[in-house]
């Protein structure tokens, strides 16, 4: 947690305090704006692996917080 690739493989990285709770919501969100980078479909992916935020420099895509090892 916390990352969500949307529909067409581009990440979206959120705080613990903003990521969707339910996938549900989440695919609402960024699972249907088309289809990934040479033809692979929908590449919508929930919970998806992510660096390590601690020491790093990404924000929440939601709130602009920066993320840390918390939300790791």
């Amino acid at each position: 947690m916390p990352r969500i690739y949307t529909s067409e493989s581009n990440p979206v990285d959120y705080c613990r305090s903003c990521f969707p709770k339910y996938q549900d919501e989440a695919y609402g969100m960024h699972g249907h704006d088309g289809d990934g980078p040479d033809g692979r479909g929908n590449c919508f992916a929930y919970d998806a692996e992510h660096p390590d935020y601690d020491g790093e420099e990404y924000e929440c895509d939601e709130c602009g917080r920066t993320l840390t090892g918390r939300d790791n």
